[in-house]
């Protein structure tokens, strides 16, 4: 690499098998917070028809990896959030999905979905990418940590205009 790039810091924990079983909470944003997946009127959410389309890919996730299980998610007009349960027991290390590949393979459909889009239907431009390069990820410590999580998943809408990611 070059010595006039900084380096990435990982936002990972180091050593962390993020394939192993837990509830891992995961919040993927678009590129410059641009509002691609729909709407929020009087705190309700509106999907535009890529909304649709990320959330059809989310409800098959659990098709795509067997012991994969989506407990709730919201899409919101510029990022999806989304408790993930990973039950992949008796897999030795390596051997099951981890988070970071279901990212990838989300962030790589989704992409080709709305170039696809942009061709067919007319979709908005993006520029360069669709996806923000990282995404969050909170591994879920214990039940009360659970349930504040997806109470503020079910509320997000409701909360959109407070929301740190809502863009004026």
């Amino acid at each position: 690499m070059s010595d006039n790039l900084p380096d990435r810091r990982s936002i990972r924990l180091p050593d962390f098998d993020y394939s192993s079983a837990n509830w891992y909470y995961v919040t993927i944003c678009v590129q410059d917070r641009i509002c691609l997946l729909g709407k929020i009127v009087q705190g309700q959410m509106y999907q535009l028809p890529f909304g649709h389309l990320v959330n059809a890919f989310i409800t098959s996730i659990p098709q795509h990896y067997p012991g994969v299980d989506i407990d709730t998610f919201q899409i919101m007009p510029n990022h999806v959030h989304a408790i993930i349960m990973m039950n992949i027991c008796g897999r030795t290390r390596g051997s099951a999905p981890t988070l970071g590949t279901m990212v990838q393979r989300f962030k790589t459909k989704t992409t080709h979905d709305y170039m696809e889009g942009i061709t067919i239907y007319g979709w908005k431009q993006f520029n360069k990418k669709l996806w923000q390069r990282d995404y969050y990820e909170h591994i879920v410590r214990d039940e009360n940590d659970l349930n504040r999580i997806r109470e503020y998943i079910q509320n997000n809408p409701v909360n959109w205009k407070k929301d740190k990611l809502h863009r004026l």
